[in-house]
């Protein structure tokens, strides 16, 4: 999946992103919400070659997208995206990005075209994100994508970091609902 908007290419990871990659996946800032710890240069090599002959649409399988910033050749974020097991036209997303790169409208941007390629491309029926109920950016980002918050999840993930059980939101968008949001 090779997508581009104004400002964003949207590809496959590269050994070449490792540096990019390390840097904002090992800040505590970005890692705060997510299901993973401060990643080590290593585990990021690992994570990054693992990828290498990734793609989209295995059921049951995550894949990861780089987000570059066109002009700077810098890799500033990624989104995962995982087609369901049990329904591969249902797709899971998750997004990572750079603190430095935050509240500029750069995740929204990728997304936006990312759902577009889903929904038009992909024939996926339904996009759904997950995310803890204290992390109000992301939950901010997808009510402005007009996602609608269906579920609440009560100590539903165990984050290793805070050593605690976290509850968690479920948004949800149909390919229908896309269509209207895009008029």
């Amino acid at each position: 999946m090779n997508l581009e908007t104004e400002r964003l290419i949207i590809g496959k990871l590269r050994a070449s992103d490792l540096e990019d990659f390390y840097e904002y996946r090992s800040d505590p800032q970005v890692c705060e919400f997510q299901g993973y710890e401060p990643i080590t240069r290593e585990n990021a090599a690992a994570f990054i070659a693992k990828l290498k002959d990734a793609e989209f649409g295995r059921a049951g399988e995550w894949i990861q997208l780089g987000v570059e910033l066109k002009g700077e050749n810098k890799i500033i974020g990624d989104i995962g995206l995982k087609p369901e097991a049990f329904e591969p036209r249902i797709v899971e997303f998750g997004i990572s990005f750079s603190t430095k790169y935050q509240g500029k409208g750069l995740a929204k941007e990728a997304l936006r075209k990312i759902f577009s390629h889903l929904f038009a491309e992909r024939n996926v029926h339904r996009i759904v994100g997950i995310m803890d109920v204290e992390n109000a950016e992301m939950i901010g980002l997808s009510e402005s994508l007009k996602f609608r918050r269906e579920g609440a999840y009560k100590q539903s993930f165990w984050d290793e970091g805070k050593n605690e059980w976290r509850d968690e939101y479920l948004y949800a968008m149909l390919r229908s609902d896309w269509k209207t949001y895009l008029k």
